[in-house]
């Protein structure tokens, strides 16, 4: 039985400077799917901001873990699980984000952003090209995951006390908030039931994608990827700007050289 395949979205299947898929991995995915493999995407974007990107239409997916692990949706884009955020959890972080005068956007049925952009919000905003929601008040709605700006490089430590939480930095200035317990792992479980899938090969770059890499049959980090996601990898593949993904799948025996 094959594994799944899981990608990150992100610096793996979509690069931060031009926001595009490249042809090669393109040809990569096509290959995959011929060649009987299901995959998904597994990304920290909710479902609002994964769709502005048009993956999810570019390809034939058997899944999308969305707000790492928080979201899981099958192949028609129907939900099979979605969690929210305490709603004491998120006065918290709003709270502590105050103190030290940090943006904080939440990923709700309406994204809001808790003040007016400052240079963190819009350095994360470049790279991922995404959109910078109004701003707005926290009225108790459901709120499915967090994002807080900071320094690059911050470690966000008083993020980190608050109860029920996982706190995880990115590679631009900002992290994600998510629920302790829930990972990219998690949804990528609850995927590979539905399938009948036993194992899988992630495919990742940065930091949110580290408990996937961990329990992953075969794990790929892409060249220009974060280094403690690397040290933890079973493979490391060149940079996504010098065909990452393309590469790996040769090197990994999922598609041959020649294939059409």
């Amino acid at each position: 039985m094959k594994p799944l395949l899981c990608f990150d979205v992100d610096g793996t299947l979509r690069d931060n400077v031009h926001h595009q898929v490249s042809l090669s991995t393109q040809k990569a995915l096509r290959l995959l799917k011929k060649n009987g493999y299901h995959m998904i995407i597994s990304s920290g974007r909710g479902i609002d901001s994964l769709t502005r990107t048009g993956l999810m239409d570019m390809f034939e997916w058997d899944g999308f873990v969305c707000n790492n692990g928080q979201v899981v949706l099958d192949a028609y884009k129907k939900e099979i699980f979605h969690a929210s955020m305490d709603p004491q959890a998120v006065q918290e972080v709003l709270s502590i984000a105050k103190q030290y005068n940090y943006a904080v956007t939440l990923k709700s049925k309406q994204r809001i952003i808790s003040k007016e952009p400052d240079e963190y919000v819009l350095q994360t905003q470049r790279y991922f090209q995404n959109q910078i929601p109004p701003v707005g008040t926290y009225c108790g709605q459901e709120v499915d995951a967090m994002i807080v700006y900071g320094p690059l490089g911050y470690d966000y430590a008083p993020f980190q006390k608050v109860s029920g939480v996982h706190v995880l930095p990115g590679e631009s200035t900002y992290a994600d908030i998510t629920i302790a317990g829930l990972s990219k792992a998690t949804g990528i479980q609850k995927l590979m039931h539905l399938l009948g899938l036993q194992e899988y090969i992630a495919f990742g770059d940065s930091l949110n994608d580290v408990d996937m890499f961990k329990h992953a049959s075969q794990s790929v980090a892409m060249g220009q990827g974060n280094e403690k996601l690397k040290s933890i990898a079973t493979f490391i593949t060149k940079p996504i700007d010098e065909d990452g993904i393309y590469y790996a799948c040769l090197q990994l025996g999922l598609i041959q050289e020649g294939e059409l």
